[in-house]
């Protein structure tokens, strides 16, 4: 894999050697990760629940839910804010990767919390330190990722 673009990402670093958690981390750094695809295989793992073909319509998981990530970004008012395509009619399993704390929050939307909405977006605001806000979209927070797995399994 040592072509003209890893080299001139990582030049010398390519020789060394590193553990599969600092590589994913400065992969992960470096914005290089589909996390999007990595959220979907650890609820399909986590759930025990099949990911459906790819390109499915609608849906990632066979029992019938959306998976979504989301990483915040800083907002020019000083605030962070995750944000996910809603372009779906099918109830959404968030993960959103908090950036300046490094926290993960998970989210059950249902679709009838977000189909009576005219944009095409789901926007999670995080305060300044990156800590949660209050907003729609937190009622609808489960406690862990074990608890999502659980959710992803009932269609």
């Amino acid at each position: 894999m040592n072509n003209e673009l890893t080299k001139t990402v990582f030049g010398k670093n390519l020789d060394k050697k590193f553990t599969l958690s600092e590589t994913l981390s400065a992969l992960n750094n470096l914005d290089l990760l589909n996390i999007g695809e990595l959220a979907e295989l650890a609820i399909s793992i986590g759930s025990g629940v099949k990911k459906c073909a790819k390109l499915t319509e609608n849906i990632d998981l066979e029992s019938g839910h959306q998976i979504k990530h989301a990483r915040t970004h800083l907002r020019p008012n000083g605030y962070w804010i995750a944000t996910v395509s809603r372009n779906t009619t099918a109830p959404i399993l968030l993960v959103v990767s908090e950036t300046k704390t490094k926290k993960q929050y998970f989210f059950h939307i249902p679709y009838r919390a977000h189909r009576h909405l005219s944009g095409n977006t789901i926007s999670i605001s995080f305060g300044a330190h990156g800590w949660p806000t209050s907003g729609q979209w937190w009622a609808h927070k489960v406690d862990s990722f074990a608890e999502l797995c659980e959710i992803a399994k009932n269609a």
